[in-house]
């Protein structure tokens, strides 16, 4: 019985860790995106700007 509840517990630890993992790796990747967007966006202004 305590083999099953300690097989369980690393399983929901690993679970939970693979969770936590993948969370950090999109936000990281989002991060990116939305500075690029960002970026971009002021690249077209200023670009507006210079032309008058």
């Amino acid at each position: 019985m305590k083999k099953r509840k300690a097989q369980t517990a690393i399983t929901y630890a690993a679970l939970i860790a693979f969770v936590v993992v993948s969370l950090i790796i999109i936000s990281g990747y989002l991060q990116g995106r939305v500075q690029g967007m960002y970026k971009s966006a002021g690249d077209s202004i200023g670009d507006e700007e210079q032309k008058d």
